[in-house]
């Protein structure tokens, strides 16, 4: 069962990291393409707003090198229709003495602007007064011509005589032109849904600034700015989406990579793994006694070696079981084992968990007691011994009474362990030449 929910975490963390991984790359390529379209769009739009910059540009300087700015209708005709043909981009070229229409070329397609006033139309007067303020040019629109009713961009150049305003000029570029240019480019690139939003001067409302909009745009979307001339316009369109087959080969990608890379890794982890609890395994039994559980004269040495650095002082006990022998002559050694577990499980039980206790062999015991001194020692070792003395040991129907004797020493460093368990050794046979059952301490200092 914890397999298998293992495998259905696996399964959907994996499907994550797919959806991860192919948003990313999705993106990246998303963000490529849109750089790609952005300069593509820079260079078709400073191509067609160039031309009606510079034919507004040669009509200003037509004006105001001619006699009292004056132009006729045949010489305004022949530049007209000059700068028509040099810039193909540009659709009509207006003349506005005082910001009233006197002149348009073709006159046939803008013969209903004559004598309009855009400094008194509302819907034209922001971009005609941006220009005269600014002294600089104005591109206004999308906006609908009073001409024609087509929709278009005019880029508009204010005329001095002196310091004085004389009038504007107009170079008006059909927005269909634009947009069919602008939508040739998206989808030489694949991109059929998009939003195109831009800066018109004659208008005060939000919604007056989208130009185009094609399609839907779903989910996540991306945006860039598209240079046209002081402005900017803003190219919104949505996140790709990769087909179901690229996930299902980055899935499989991945579920390769886990089974060729991860598994075997996995499976040394493993065998590494089981090799370390082996060891840990053997060494246990190597440091433990198999008859009491607890620490052997090996371990004992082993933990020994590996007190904690703040440990430098302490005392060292050895004690054993009195006539113990005796017991396994007359009852056997089952008996006798029996024994030794009992009487290590209940010194366990009554000795503090930071001692180390350890059977060196037969009957005799070693306990380690860090950091205290020799009375406190002693102390633990009195209590010890009466608790084994009152106890009734139950082996095998078998009811008997114990005593131990014990020899306490103590050290002040732990290089001096070694020479602590000598004079403890030396403490418990003192214990046992004057009648057993007692501790005896070695004071002197070592």
């Amino acid at each position: 069962m914890l397999n298998r929910f293992l495998a259905f975490i696996f399964i959907v963390i994996l499907i994550l990291v797919t959806e991860l991984i192919v948003y990313s790359l999705d993106k990246n390529k998303d963000e490529k393409r849109l750089l790609l379209v952005v300069a593509e769009l820079n260079k078709v739009m400073g191509s067609i707003f160039n031309g009606a910059l510079i034919s507004s540009e040669v009509l200003k300087e037509m004006v105001e090198v001619s006699d009292d700015h004056t132009l006729t209708h045949n010489q305004l005709d022949r530049i007209a229709k000059k700068l028509l043909q040099d810039y193909e981009f540009v659709d009509s070229i207006l003349l506005l003495p005082n910001g009233v229409v006197s002149y348009a070329y073709p006159y046939a397609d803008n013969m209903k602007a004559i004598g309009h006033d855009v400094l008194s139309d509302h819907n034209r007067k922001l971009g005609s007064l941006e220009a005269i303020l600014n002294r600089e040019v104005a591109i206004i629109g999308p906006v609908q011509l009073v001409q024609n009713d087509k929709q278009a961009f005019i880029v508009r150049r204010a005329i001095r005589n002196g310091s004085e305003f004389w009038g504007l000029t107009s170079s008006v570029v059909y927005l269909e032109s634009i947009l069919s240019n602008i939508d040739r480019v998206l989808k030489s690139y694949n991109i059929t849904e998009y939003d195109l939003l831009g800066y018109n001067p004659d208008s005060k409302n939000n919604y007056d600034k989208i130009i185009t909009s094609h399609g839907v745009l779903e989910g996540e979307k991306l945006s860039a700015s598209v240079s046209v001339f002081n402005t900017k316009w803003e190219l919104i369109i949505s996140r790709t989406q990769s087909s179901s087959h690229i996930k299902v080969f980055v899935f499989i990608s991945l579920l390769v990579f886990f089974l060729l890379i991860i598994t075997p890794s996995i499976r040394y982890f493993k065998k590494y793994k089981g090799s370390e609890r082996e060891k840990l395994i053997l060494e246990n039994e190597a440091y433990t006694d198999f008859l009491t559980g607890l620490s052997n004269r090996r371990g004992f040495e082993h933990r020994i070696s590996h007190l904690d650095s703040s440990v430098t002082y302490g005392a060292v006990a050895i004690f054993d079981i009195d006539f113990f022998k005796r017991i396994n002559d007359t009852y056997g050694h089952d008996a006798g084992d029996g024994v030794l577990v009992g009487f290590a499980n209940l010194c366990r039980m009554h000795i503090s968990d930071s001692f180390v206790l350890s059977r060196s062999g037969g009957e005799e015991f070693i306990l380690l007691m860090p950091s205290i001194n020799i009375a406190e020692a002693k102390a633990q070792c009195e209590r010890l011994r009466k608790v084994i003395s009152k106890e009734l040991f139950i082996v095998n129907s078998l009811e008997l009474n114990l005593t131990m004797s014990v020899g306490v020493a103590y050290f002040n460093h732990k290089s001096e362990l070694k020479k602590a368990l000598t004079l403890a050794d030396k403490a418990l046979y003192q214990a046992k030449q004057q009648g057993r059952d007692r501790v005896c301490v070695i004071k002197a200092s070592i």
